[in-house]
């Protein structure tokens, strides 16, 4: 095989790792502070929604209106629809990640599971084999192995790389752009290095980072609290009509 090849499969693969390292990362992060920053973010909606109640309340007032109660809620509805939107996004990964906790895993274990992804990797990854671009069995082959490999889901990894060896056939290798290719993907992989969720490790490795963690969100926590009351104290100096409700 050309080098430059071994170049490309090594980067793919490192790659792979780091997303890998990523989507557990992500998924401990969620463990440990998904339930504070569920709260965190459910406080900011509301925060974001009284000021936009307020915001209402004033431009009524401005041009001496009556602020009808339907009208608002009509209002609010549109406005925050886009947060309640991430909100349930929030949400839905968390349960998601309490749910998939998993076996604990040896290091033979993540050495057997790297090792069966890399010979997969190797024999049909889409950029080291661009004869299966347009393959859908082959393409389905890969992504199954993929999120195998990201679920560390030994058994299910097997049967993909089983499927993939009854269908595989000798070709020779060639990459089309390869120097440019192998740029883009060491850029790739240093932006992963240098973002979230691979940064969180820093964080998850050390139990004095989580304890100071927690204990910030608790005090953003409780900063919210005290701001939403004084919104509620400005937002109820208003003139809210209840009657006069649509028909």
């Amino acid at each position: 095989m050309d080098n430059k090849i071994k170049i490309y499969e090594s980067l793919l693969n490192e790659k792979a790792a780091l997303e890998k390292e990523c989507f557990e990362c992500s998924l401990e992060y969620a463990r440990k502070f998904g339930d504070e920053i569920q709260s965190l973010f459910e406080l900011k909606v509301e925060a974001v929604t009284l000021k936009k109640k307020i915001s209402f309340c004033v431009k009524k007032q401005y041009v001496s209106e009556k602020i009808y109660a339907f009208e608002l809620d009509r209002y609010i509805d549109e406005e925050i629809l886009e947060y309640q939107k991430r909100l349930q996004v929030l949400i839905e990964y968390n349960n998601a990640a309490r749910e998939n906790k998993g076996e604990p895993l040896t290091f033979e274990d993540v050495k057997k599971i790297k090792k069966l992804y890399y010979e997969i990797a190797h024999l049909i990854h889409p950029d080291l084999h661009p004869e299966y671009k347009n393959d859908e069995e082959m393409l389905g082959l890969w992504n199954k192995a993929v999120s195998a490999y990201k679920c560390n889901d030994y058994k299910l990894l097997v049967e993909a790389y089983d499927q993939i060896i009854i269908k595989v056939k000798d070709s020779d290798v060639c990459i089309k752009d390869i120097d440019s290719k192998i740029e883009v993907i060491q850029d790739e992989i240093e932006n992963i290095k240098e973002n979230e969720p691979y940064t969180y490790k820093f964080l998850l490795d050390s139990d004095i980072e989580i304890n100071e963690f927690h204990q910030k969100l608790e005090l953003e926590i409780k900063d919210y609290q005290k701001y939403i009351s004084s919104l509620k104290k400005e937002l109820n100096k208003f003139d809210i009509v209840l009657e006069g409700c649509e028909a």
